[in-house]
């Protein structure tokens, strides 16, 4: 996505959308000590955090992003100023541990640092746009406001973009590999996929050199388990981080990353789960892909969701419109039909445990 010269709302909305995707990639509401909160909403209240017990830990009292409030390193960005100018951090008690005053935005903690945004009057017009710059976990400012936008550390290297190009930068600042390509996912095992001007997809190292060989073909991916996705012939396999092929390309469709010893793969129309031998642990027999978190999987079957475990066996009946992963022990899941997306309408989102019993059930209005 390239954005230049925007409105505040434009980009505000943008960026909310790409925080949304990136909550699929990193876990959400993980705390410092490694307890998992979890958001919820009341109304004309605002947003508070259970624990996996469906204690509510944290009243619901605060604003943040359309989108909820998350944690992430012991901290979750809250509005301080509903003008939307300026932001604050809480702790896992619920406590402010420091503001930003003026800022148009704050981000999730990667590494230790935080990407928030302030106003700059753009060069050729009288809109404003953001300014991206990094705190610290007491809110220090540690790289001055300068990008276009951000997207947090993965193995001491930032993502940034400056005109529509992304780069890399080290943890001063300094740009480490140039502002250049289309597109670059996070780091991950020692490499980053990157989309070349042609929109070609290749891996690189941490000197920005390509890394993958240019007879397969790469998705926007990551390394997982050590393995990572390649296309051949139109067929989907798995290769190590030698770029060695570990898994021959067989399959339709992979679903991107091994999780658990395991990974999906689409054989025609239908969805199963392969071991890192290849072999199927479940037969391909489901409409969507299926993901493991913590032991189970969501699985769709005639307009309901429901979970599995890893033998296939169904651990929670199909019951939900729609539903999400297993983190921390709790999965959010509703049957509301106005809630479309797991990260949207908190206050309508109830969340389930292993079993499948309710530990919280948002009031209904």
């Amino acid at each position: 996505m390239m954005v230049r010269v925007m409105s505040l709302k434009v980009v505000a909305a943008a960026i909310a959308l790409l925080l949304t995707l990136s909550a699929v990639v990193f876990a959400q509401d993980q705390t410092r000590k490694g307890v998992f909160l979890f958001p919820i909403t009341l109304p004309d209240k605002g947003i508070g955090f259970i624990d996996q017990t469906g204690r509510v830990v944290i009243e619901p009292r605060f604003v943040g992003s359309m989108y909820g409030i998350r944690f992430s390193e012991g901290l979750a960005p809250v509005l301080v100023d509903k003008r939307n100018t300026g932001w604050g951090y809480i702790d896992a008690k619920g406590k402010i541990v420091f503001t930003v005053p003026e800022a148009r935005w704050a981000g999730d903690f990667t590494e230790g640092l935080a990407g928030v945004a302030f106003a700059a009057k753009a060069t050729d017009s009288d809109e404003e746009k953001l300014k991206w710059g990094f705190i610290d976990k007491t809110g220090k400012m540690i790289i001055k406001p300068q990008f276009d936008e951000q997207y947090g550390f993965a193995e001491g290297m930032g993502r940034v973009v400056v005109n529509g190009l992304w780069g890399l930068i080290d943890r001063t600042g300094k740009f480490v590999i140039e502002p250049q390509f289309k597109s670059i996912l996070y780091f991950s095992e020692g490499f980053a996929s990157v989309a070349l001007a042609n929109d070609q997809r290749v891996f690189i190292d941490h000197l920005g050199q390509i890394a993958s060989p240019g007879k397969y073909t790469f998705t926007a991916s990551w390394f997982s388990e050590g393995l990572i996705e390649f296309y051949s012939e139109n067929k989907c396999g798995f290769m190590n981080t030698h770029w060695q092929v570990v898994i021959e390309p067989k399959f339709d469709e992979c679903g991107q990353i091994f999780s658990d010893g395991i990974a999906a793969v689409r054989v025609g129309d239908r969805w199963g789960v392969i071991d890192k031998l290849g072999k199927f642990v479940i037969e391909p027999k489901y409409e969507q892909r299926l993901s493991f978190h913590e032991g189970l999987a969501m699985m769709f079957i005639d307009g309901k969701y429901g979970y599995i475990d890893k033998s296939g066996a169904v651990v929670i009946e199909p019951q939900f419109l729609e539903a999400g992963d297993f983190r921390g022990g709790l999965a959010a899941v509703t049957r509301d039909p106005r809630v479309k997306t797991v990260q949207c309408c908190w206050r309508y989102w109830d969340y389930i445990d292993k079993s499948g019993k309710f530990v919280w059930q948002s009031p209904k209005e």
